[in-house]
């Protein structure tokens, strides 16, 4: 019998650790995981708790019972609550019962019993004070209702041997949502660039394009995308792309044909390389391969291993005139003179254009070499062609 018991409670722990990590990981499940808890503990009542210093804002709260409505009567009740006024406001790693902070006579007479507790008939609670990250609070709460019985020693155990382990989740979770703030924005940074980039993982398969990179391949004139893998507009042309990727990725004996054949080196260094693709209009287009120095910069599974940067090279991407005017204090008249020479314009062809005399033009662009400290129309050039050539901007 007792070997039973200890297989069940042994079973119980386990599912309820693994819930613990499944909320960690995504946080809608929460509810399930303290579900795992209650039935641990036998409570009434279970919560998840993220709340700042000095309780006046509920950062994030899960429970498996209504939870609207329990966050509402933690985010009124939280702040004046005797647990907290006048017991300890916890530390980490804190498993205390609120018998032991506030006796019962002097907590069953405040508003949070009188408001919350009582008409839910709830009595005993329990306290894990799990972390405090620059000021914010996470704790578990558990309530047993008014007929079950106190928290014993043998629930102090459980709590603490559970204690880690919701410890680990909630690191867990803060560094998966550090990830996903910095890979969020790595990526949103990346649809700012005019050029196409492509992220492919070690068998050459598109892992993500930028939205100039989707609308390349959409596009499908000089390259185009099938199955994740990469091809060009010619057989030659997609042998020697599949060759110059599987190179930058670093895979042994890459040569013509797809990447996916032939094995992954294992910490083989990747060599960057470059190759023209040909289009049916236009120009061909140059795409650079570049290795990632995969065992610094990713650790998932799923990793890229080759960035691809294709680039037009009859194309031109001008700054627009008010971040250009902006960045260098011009007038409009000079803004949109800087814009126009960044576009490949010649003074002449811009005086032409625009219905004004070769000297006025040539004034502003006297004026225009001043402020951005040059001395010769071919310096300002060289310093316009060097700023990020970001989109989302208008050209007025």
């Amino acid at each position: 019998m007792a070997i039973g018991a200890s297989l069940s409670l042994e079973d119980t722990i386990g599912r309820t650790i693994g819930a613990i990590y499944d909320a960690a990981v995504t946080p809608e499940r929460w509810p399930d995981a303290l579900r795992r808890v209650r039935e641990a503990f036998g409570t009434a009542s279970t919560a998840y708790v993220m709340h700042n210093a000095d309780r006046s804002r509920i950062v994030r709260f899960a429970a498996e019972h209504d939870p609207d409505g329990q966050r509402m009567n933690v985010e009124t009740l939280l702040r004046g609550s005797l647990v907290y006024t006048r017991g300890s406001k916890g530390h980490a790693g804190q498993i205390i019962r609120t018998s032991e902070l506030v006796p019962d006579r002097i907590f069953q007479r405040s508003r949070m019993y009188q408001e919350y507790w009582r008409p839910r008939d709830l009595s005993h609670a329990l306290r894990m004070t799990v972390a405090i990250h620059g000021g914010t609070h996470h704790a578990v709460n558990l309530i047993r209702p008014k007929l079950g019985a106190r928290f014993e020693e043998r629930d102090m155990a459980l709590a603490r041997l559970l204690m880690p382990q919701l410890q680990r989740a909630v690191e867990v979770r803060r560094r998966l949502s550090e990830i996903d703030v910095l890979a969020g924005a790595a990526l949103a940074a990346l649809d700012l660039l005019r050029h196409a980039i492509l992220l492919l993982d070690q068998n050459g398969r598109v892992l993500h394009a930028n939205a100039s990179g989707e609308a390349l391949l959409r596009q499908a004139d000089a390259l185009g995308a099938h199955e994740g893998q990469l091809f060009a507009r010619t057989r030659a042309a997609t042998s020697q792309l599949h060759a110059v990727v599987g190179r930058a990725a670093g895979r042994a004996g890459a040569g013509p044909g797809p990447v996916g054949q032939g094995a992954v080196g294992q910490g083989a260094v990747g060599q960057g390389g470059a190759v023209r693709l040909p289009r049916d209009a236009g120009g061909p287009l140059a795409l650079l391969a570049i290795p990632f120095r995969q065992e610094t910069i990713w650790s998932l599974s799923r990793r890229p291993a080759v960035l691809v940067c294709v680039t037009d090279p009859d194309a031109a991407f001008p700054l627009p005139a008010r971040q250009l005017t902006e960045l260098f204090g011009l007038t409009a008249a000079e803004g949109a003179l800087a814009a126009d020479l960044l576009a490949g314009k010649e003074p002449r062809e811009i005086a032409d254009a625009s219905g004004r005399s070769i000297n006025t033009v040539r004034t502003h662009l006297a004026k225009l070499m001043a402020k951005t400290d040059v001395n010769r129309q071919s310096d300002l050039m060289r310093l316009l062609a060097r700023l990020p050539p970001l989109g989302g901007g208008d050209s007025g």
